[in-house]
């Protein structure tokens, strides 16, 4: 078995075999692509668009089973923590991984940092929550120019965050996500809330209560604003409505909407596969 580093020049002569014609070199290299995984990724991704057609096929089917196992390892990790210790930003990569299989944690990590470090210099002597939230307003969606993408809503990248940060647009659970991901760094009482229809980000410490809407440019609402929200879209107002949702409840609801998407193309492989990761998110011990 090879070992998980390989040279390029190895990794480039692994994948030429792909258009070997001999049965038993076609199943040693697709056992060591295999075992390889991920770092494969960038030649089977190169293979796949080879003339060949035999190679070019067989790269790519071998391609989809590396990062099917990969994400089945990752979701199911991801399923077997509580909600105590359920990690929100590795979830976050989780999913950004389903079209973008090599992104590691790091690459997201450092413009996260960045953000965060902008946010703090602009926090310098802001003590009450209204000006915290108006400064971090001020900086996302004034300075930076984060806003929603009304005009093409159901693109993709507009659930995935590193696509969100590097085009500074998204949809309202994309967009409170990135809220709550700076929030928790600078430790702030932000939680999200799952309207039905929409997404929402509350300040709440206890003496201060906001809602504030991201896809909006971080407009603040009132309870009562939300309730009006609610029946004006045709619901009653319920206070489960507005209650918080979990860092599990935002990634299954990210997952969900990404199948809506995905049943528009329609890709029905992608759809079962994110609907499995939904379900051993909902049930933890299917993970284990």
């Amino acid at each position: 078995m090879l070992t998980k580093s390989l040279k390029e020049s190895e990794y480039r002569a692994l994948v030429s075999l792909l258009a070997d014609e001999d049965v038993k070199v076609l199943h040693t290299v697709w056992e060591h692509l295999l075992a390889v995984g991920a770092p494969a990724l960038p030649y089977l991704r190169e293979a796949g668009d080879d003339p060949d057609p035999r190679k070019r096929i067989r790269a790519r089917h071998i391609m989809a089973r590396i990062v099917s196992e990969a994400l089945e390892e990752q979701f199911r990790s991801l399923a077997a923590h509580d909600d105590e210790t359920f990690d929100f930003e590795e979830g976050i990569v989780t999913i950004a991984r389903i079209e973008y299989p090599e992104l590691d944690r790091e690459t997201l990590h450092r413009p996260l940092e960045t953000l965060t470090a902008g946010l703090r210099e602009r926090l310098v002597g802001v003590t009450r929550p209204i000006e915290i939230i108006q400064a971090i307003n001020a900086y996302l969606f004034d300075e930076l120019k984060f806003t929603g993408n009304s005009s093409d809503y159901y693109n993709l990248d507009n659930a995935f965050m590193n696509r969100v940060i590097e085009k500074r647009t998204g949809i309202p659970i994309s967009l409170s996500t990135l809220y709550l991901l700076l929030g928790e760094r600078l430790g702030l009482p932000l939680k999200g809330v799952g309207l039905p229809g929409h997404f929402l980000v509350r300040y709440d410490d206890g003496a201060s209560e906001i809602y504030i809407d991201p896809y909006n440019s971080g407009r603040l609402l009132s309870r009562k604003d939300c309730a009006q929200y609610l029946t004006g879209a045709g619901y009653y107002f319920k206070e489960e409505y507005i209650s918080t949702s979990s860092s599990r409840d935002i990634i299954i609801r990210t997952l969900r909407h990404l199948v809506l998407i995905y049943s528009k193309q329609p890709h029905k492989p992608r759809v079962r596969q994110l609907t499995h990761y939904i379900e051993l998110l909902r049930s933890p011990e299917k993970s284990r």
